[in-house]
């Protein structure tokens, strides 16, 4: 139901983890929590007798969207006094914490592929709030050496010309790094001279140690300024974590631009809130004094712990409340068989062993690292360090080999993309001219394949897509003087065009623009050989899964979300069931016996099928993967049955439940050779799984009825709408008159030896639907 913008953000770690450190102490267990960004002291009293005072004076109404004036100027003259910053009250807003500022500014200056340079180790906001706001992320890496501060020489080379922002966190969370006044002047000066907006999060410029001279952006010139928007808060200066206010300062248009973001989502910030925020700037501020002395106590203290342990090193920071000690010696290191690989396996390990909450540093960009939150008593600390030590003394060299990496490839779009099926000829001519245009000398790759008797040639210059249809098809030599059936284009840096898809009939032309997304080129290739081989070889293309039972060949047709995944998973599982094909095979007939023919080498599988099928999980180590989860942030199973304990957590290097858009190219014969996997098998029965409120569980239709069904193709959507796919057949491209009635003419021809029966899944269970299924087939 969630829209493809939100299945792409994560929750965040901190929050994670947090929250599972909370869940053990509702247990009993004694956890001790490193892992939050909080105060632990309270807010001062003054603050809160000015929130009482507000209360007592009925200051409980809606207040202006951008905050209430005194709280605006009182902002504005923080800047005047400490940074001789010329802001005028108009060029301050206040939202609910400064998260939702940035947030704000994301949204407010983004277009859709703006790139915005972010330094790694980053906040584990930072990018989701840019792709919310329609951008991409461009990460910068810094180095322990350098003090995780990014040079001007990694800044330029990370520039290009849809560079639109930066986020400078200063001083940083999770490293607590921050900029001397020089180095920060020579980032500033190159944002200025390439016309690189600033986003400056300054959130902990009070929690700076050993007299570090933090100064905010905003007191580097009028330029600077111009090109700048200033986020700050109160949660981290004045231990008001929970009454969620924080602000932005910046150019007019700007700031205008966030209010009218703000105004249509949560308008203004809580009004007792900012009558608080109005006495914490403008009362005495002994208490920041106070807490930073304490934060720089335990610093001293949790630094000289850390450097106690062998093998780690640490990088003694400028401000906020972190330490990111490079914990990566103590990878490939085991406990009782549980092994540690990685950053969210020490984190699992220690949580689950020390009873320490820690933060993978995966979740920053960092996996050599741990984050530790010293924002907690020095007591806690002690016997966190106490806990740690043991703990990190316990693992011993693994036993066994490491695990070979993934072959996994990350695509930068995730999805198949707008298709056109029946574009003119003068159309193709000219995308053809722009995808040769942009294939250099040495990028330019070639390869012919043989899809059932039919030969593409696929032209590309993705190194990516080359590797799979190499591995995906059996390969088809071609004579000097022989042409391709069909020609494939796979091309991307193509200047100016969105990731699109094309395909003209009449020259048998596919072409992908922009995009290495796998599993559609995969599905253009099928349906351009299913339109060739339909006017040429008298065979088509069927969608859907084919089994062979004792050598008997049962298709299993499922609509997207009709559960065929699930069900011919377990099926697998039976000793008698062989895979012939995973969601497409190709028809024909020998006399009167319809031939189901497997035309690929490899399958390309969905990885969410070892929920149900977990003896694949190997096979797919083992094989070529494309968006496969690695980092727990990346998931995008909003219901996932290992949340609690879930792989990633744990140290695994990847999920392959955790998307339905991750792939595997699985050679079949992994399976169990020729007792797990047919080529060719004579179809026998074809099974429906469809989703009807009323309709009866099972039914067989007559060959008229159950043609006009599976000519509709409908199909119950998530959404509760109906969706329509002649012959379920998503590969499917020219859906001419012509073509239908070919189809037609095929699928009465096999109804009559092939019978089709009707599940209804909307009113069975899994389990009813598997008998169901498996007593059609043994019948």
């Amino acid at each position: 139901m969630l829209s493809d913008l939100i299945k792409n953000i994560g929750f965040s770690s901190t929050l994670r983890i947090s929250g599972k450190a909370q869940q053990m102490k509702r247990e009993g267990i004694d956890v001790i929590n490193l892992s939050v960004g909080e105060p632990d002291f309270p807010t001062p009293a003054n603050i809160k007798d000015a929130a009482k005072r507000a209360l007592d004076s009925n200051h409980t109404n809606y207040t202006p969207n951008g905050g209430i004036p005194e709280l605006r100027e009182a902002i504005a003259r923080k800047y005047r006094e400490e940074s001789a910053a010329d802001y005028e009250p108009s060029q301050v807003i206040v939202s609910t914490g400064a998260k939702q500022c940035l947030y704000n500014a994301c949204v407010a200056l983004l277009n859709p592929g703006d790139e915005v340079i972010i330094p790694t180790p980053y906040w584990v906001s930072y990018p989701h709030m840019v792709n919310l706001g329609k951008g991409s992320p461009v990460y910068v890496h810094t180095r322990e050496e350098n003090g995780f501060r990014m040079t001007t020489e990694d800044f330029t080379r990370a520039l290009s010309a849809r560079t639109k922002a930066i986020i400078l966190n200063n001083p940083s969370n999770p490293t607590g790094s921050a900029y001397d006044p020089g180095q920060l002047r020579r980032l500033v000066d190159v944002c200025i001279d390439e016309g690189i907006f600033i986003i400056a999060d300054e959130i902990y410029e009070k929690l700076v140690y050993d007299g570090f001279n933090a100064i905010s952006v905003a007191a580097m010139g009028d330029s600077a300024r111009k090109n700048s928007v200033i986020i700050n808060g109160f949660s981290k200066a004045y231990s008001m974590t929970g009454w969620r206010l924080g602000w932005a300062i910046g150019p007019e248009e700007v700031i205008q631009g966030m209010s009218k973001v703000q105004s249509h989502s949560t308008s203004n910030a809580n009004s007792i809130a900012q009558w608080a925020g109005v006495e914490a700037l403008n009362c005495s501020q002994h208490e920041i004094s106070r807490m930073r002395q304490e934060f720089e106590r335990r610093r001293n203290y949790l630094l000289y712990r850390i450097e106690s342990i062998p093998h780690v090193s640490c990088f003694k920071p400028n401000g906020a409340f972190y330490l990111m000690p490079n914990m990566s010696w103590y990878y490939d290191k085991q406990f009782e068989g549980m092994q540690i690989r990685n950053s969210a396996g020490l984190a699992y390990y220690l949580l689950r062993k020390a009873h320490v909450a820690t933060v993978p540093g995966e979740a920053f960009g960092a996996d050599n690292h741990i984050r530790l939150s010293y924002a907690t008593s020095m007591e806690n600390l002690t016997k966190a360090m106490d806990r740690i030590v043991d703990a990190l003394a316990h693992l011993k060299p693994t036993a066994l080999a490491r695990q070979r990496a993934l072959n996994n490839t990350i695509t930068k779009v995730t999805k198949s993309v707008e298709l056109e099926s029946s574009i003119p000829v003068e159309q193709r001519d000219s995308l053809v001219a722009e995808a040769e245009n942009a294939m250099s000398y040495d990028s330019y790759h070639e390869w012919n394949v043989n899809v059932g008797g039919v030969v593409l040639k696929l032209m590309s210059n993705s190194p990516h897509l080359i590797d799979f249809w190499m591995d995906n098809w059996y390969p088809s030599p071609l004579e000097a003087d022989t042409e391709p059936h069909g020609v494939l284009y796979g091309v991307k840096g193509v200047e100016g065009r969105e990731p699109r898809a094309f395909y003209n009939p009449e020259t048998r032309t596919g072409i992908m623009l922009n995009t290495a997304y796998y599993p559609q080129l995969r599905s253009i290739a099928l349906g351009m050989a299913d339109d060739i081989a339909g006017r040429t070889f008298d065979m088509h293309l069927a969608g859907g899964s084919c089994i062979d039972v004792n050598g008997k060949g049962v298709t299993l047709i499922s609509p997207p979300g009709g559960g065929g995944t699930t069900h011919l998973a377990r099926l697998l599982r039976r000793p008698e069931v062989k895979l012939h094909s995973y969601d497409g095979y190709f028809m024909r007939w020998a006399g009167n016996t319809p031939i189901a023919d497997s035309v690929e080498r490899k399958q390309l599988m969905q990885t969410d099928i070892t929920r149900h099928l977990p003896e694949l999980a190997p096979l797919f180590n083992r094989s070529k993967c494309e968006n496969v989860v690695t980092n727990r942030d990346h998931c995008r199973v909003e219901a996932c049955p290992g949340y609690n304990e879930c792989p990633l957590d744990r140290g695994e290097p990847s999920c392959f439940f955790a998307s339905r858009r991750s792939r595997a190219l699985l050679d079949p014969y992994w399976m169990g050779k020729n007792d797990k996997h047919i080529k060719r098998t004579v179809i026998s029965k074809q099974i429906l799984l469809h989703k009807d409120t009323v309709a009866t569980k099972v039914a067989k239709p007559t060959v008229d009825a159950a043609l006009r069904m599976l000519e509709e193709g409908s199909n119950v959507t998530d959404r509760g709408g109906y969706s329509s796919l002649p012959f379920y057949n998503k590969f499917m491209l020219v859906k001419s008159s012509d073509r239908i009635d070919l189809l037609r003419r095929h699928y009465k021809r096999l109804l009559k030896v092939a019978p089709l029966y009707v599940l209804n899944t909307a009113r069975m269970s899994i389990e009813e639907t598997q008998e169901a299924i498996w007593k059609i087939i043994t019948e």
